[in-house]
């Protein structure tokens, strides 16, 4: 296979139609001038920091650099950038079981899965058949950054995951999570659409599958008491940074358990 080719089936496991278009567009333009540390810090002076640090060519870099596993670092700007700090508004466990409740079997399942497993969008869409294994309740492929990985789902969930391996099977389909309303093409797409309008319907606006996995964070660490290394593990998170963000609080969380511990209310 071509560099070309291995890019190509690396972003389509893991992105957009349109992205990969986009990526393979700017492979075929700059990939000869990126073969060293040098040149790929001269793209970065001319491609992101004389443009507003445009985020799609360090979208390019880090899928580039992943995919062929180069030793080459992307030097962030030394521009300053006014930058709100991010905050986060987590789903709870209780908006999660209304989701999971009031939507249409496709939807509530997917919900189950991406907040029992953790798993990305593409990670789930993407599993075949032969991925899934329902005795010992595990979902298995190649995730962020090319790793390997094998989550866990509920008895409850394999319960109902063998109805729809059972008609994928029937009906000849190798990826059972592919959305297939309306011939759907990009099927990560598709998804978000329907999960969007069934959520708005049901009052929980702005709800994508990235959501889900935050939620489970937020569930281990604030409910259920998991630590830092726990989640970061379940998560697959590469820095213990990242999963950091579990340990913020917000002001309601603050004042809800000071009404219920030190005021008894």
């Amino acid at each position: 296979m071509t560099g070309y080719d291995i890019f190509k089936e690396y972003l389509e496991l893991r992105y957009s139609a349109s992205t990969t278009r986009q990526y393979l567009w700017a492979f075929k333009s700059y990939s000869p001038n990126l073969r060293s540390q040098e040149e790929l810090n001269v793209f970065v002076i001319d491609k992101m920091r004389k443009r507003g640090n445009n985020p799609f060519y360090n979208g390019f870099l880090k899928s580039y650099i992943d995919c062929f596993g180069l030793n080459l670092v992307i030097h962030p700007s030394k521009k300053k950038i006014n930058v709100q700090e991010k905050t986060y508004k987590f789903l709870t466990k209780e908006e999660v079981d209304t989701i999971i409740s009031g939507t249409s079997p496709y939807i509530s399942l997917m919900t189950r899965l991406f907040f029992e497993t953790g798993l990305r969008l593409r990670e789930l869409i993407n599993t075949k058949i032969d991925d899934i294994n329902i005795v010992e309740r595990t979902i298995s492929g190649i995730g962020k950054n090319s790793v390997r990985f094998k989550v866990k789902y509920s008895r409850e969930t394999a319960d109902m995951l063998v109805k729809l391996l059972n008609d994928a099977r029937n009906n000849g389909l190798v990826r059972p999570f592919h959305c297939h309303v309306n011939n759907a093409k990009d099927h990560a797409k598709s998804f978000h659409y329907y999960l969007r309008k069934e959520c708005n319907g049901l009052g929980i606006p702005g709800v994508h599958a990235h959501r889900f996995r935050h939620a489970l964070g937020h569930y281990l660490r604030a409910e259920m008491k998991f630590d830092l290394k726990q989640i970061q593990r379940k998560l697959r998170h590469k820095r213990l940074e990242t999963t950091s963000i579990y340990t913020e609080a917000t002001q309601k969380e603050v004042d809800d358990k000071i009404d219920k511990e030190v005021y008894g209310q």
